[in-house]
């Protein structure tokens, strides 16, 4: 193989493994509160938009592990620290969007790494 293909090959590889990373890389803030911000009316209150319900499924398929769900679970910890909503409301988007999931009822004191499996763990 000359010089040309194998450099080729190499940047292919690399890039192969750059995109795996990042599909496996757990969820953050920059990428999960946008996808918070259409259920803010929601969660003060109204009912939830259809952008609210395409976010809650985002939402849904980016908490494949226990990890990501924390990781999200702090991303929520941290816009209700921005803004004062009712915790409680957050269990029912879910079930209000017919997504297969949950979430426990966050605030800013919530301990998020008691939330995995898809529901909040006992102590």
């Amino acid at each position: 193989m000359d010089f040309v293909h194998r450099s080729w090959s190499i940047s292919i590889g690399l890039l192969l493994v750059s995109l795996k990373l990042r599909v496996l890389a757990t969820p953050n803030c920059a990428l999960v509160t946008p996808l918070l911000a259409p259920c803010i009316g929601f969660i003060m209150g109204q009912e939830p938009s259809s952008w609210c319900c395409m976010s809650v499924e985002n939402i849904n398929i980016l908490g494949k592990t226990k990890d990501d769900r924390v990781a999200i679970c702090e991303c929520v910890k941290e816009v209700a620290r921005l803004i004062t909503f009712d915790a409680k409301r957050l269990p029912l988007l879910p079930r209000k969007c017919r997504v297969n999931s949950s979430f426990p009822p966050v605030d800013k004191d919530y301990n998020c790494a008691r939330y995995g499996y898809g529901h909040a763990l006992e102590a």
